[in-house]
């Protein structure tokens, strides 16, 4: 989209673009990271990135990173404010969709983060002083990528890591307990199956807790919190739901 261009116009111009042989281009923008999709070939994103890496330096005085803006194809996949964004064919309809995956280097990164705090807390603190700073960690991870496709099998395997990584941090503390003692206490379980830890009424959440949820398509309609009236919350037009991101994305 051009500066202060309607959706709409933008959208048509594609369409004539597209007519006339042209490649076509699209921008997804969140503060200053941006993903640009185009259905053209390898030399024209080429020039399009020169052309925007000199639009950026003329009119903002900024410089685009040449080492780190990366041409692609989306089958390849990138990564994007966090998610791995991939191309596949879908399940449900057999067609070619666009797919958001958490990154293998993500949960490594998680991973690595719970397991030093996990071993650093000292076994003079209780359990429930470990699950309170566990606690915010698992919530903001699993809000943050409860929309990524498969998001409920990565929860799951995390729930069954995490269980263990504090149950080792249980048996430390108490080296004489057995380790069916500890889960009775500590879970309320005698027959030997998995259950949250707990200490009092304080309770270790679950990554898998609240289910997955897929990324609902507002358009422009995206809060800025900022405008004294709620009304104005969100910018002009935005109950004209302008052509949906799934028609512009077969159109590409």
């Amino acid at each position: 989209m051009r500066p202060r261009e309607h959706p709409s116009l933008a959208d048509s111009r594609r369409q004539r673009d597209r007519r006339n042989g042209r490649p076509t281009f699209l921008s997804v923008r969140y503060a200053d990271d941006f993903v640009v999709y185009t259905d053209g070939t390898l030399e024209q994103a080429e020039a399009e990135k020169q052309a925007l890496a000199e639009f950026l330096r003329r009119e903002l005085r900024m410089e685009l990173s040449m080492e780190k803006t990366r041409i692609t194809a989306v089958g390849e996949g990138y990564d994007f404010l966090g998610y791995r964004v991939v191309q596949e064919r879908s399940s449900r309809t057999g067609r070619m969709v666009g797919k958001l995956f958490i990154p293998k280097s993500k949960l490594k990164d998680l991973r690595h983060k719970i397991k030093v705090k996990v071993r650093e807390a000292p076994t003079g603190k209780s359990l429930a002083d470990l699950i309170d700073m566990l606690n915010p960690i698992i919530t903001g991870w699993r809000n943050y990528y409860r929309y990524a496709s498969g998001a409920s099998r990565d929860f799951t395997a995390l729930d069954w890591w995490m269980w263990w990584r504090v149950g080792r941090w249980l048996r430390k503390k108490h080296r004489k307990a057995r380790w069916c003692e500890l889960k009775h206490r500590f879970t309320g379980d005698t027959r030997g199956n998995q259950r949250r830890w707990s200490d009092g009424s304080t309770k270790i959440r679950f990554f898998r807790e609240g289910g997955t949820s897929r990324f609902p398509y507002r358009g422009m309609r995206i809060p800025n919190g900022w405008n004294a009236d709620p009304d104005e919350w969100f910018q002009r037009g935005a109950d004209e739901f302008w052509p949906s991101f799934n028609t512009l994305a077969r159109q590409l």
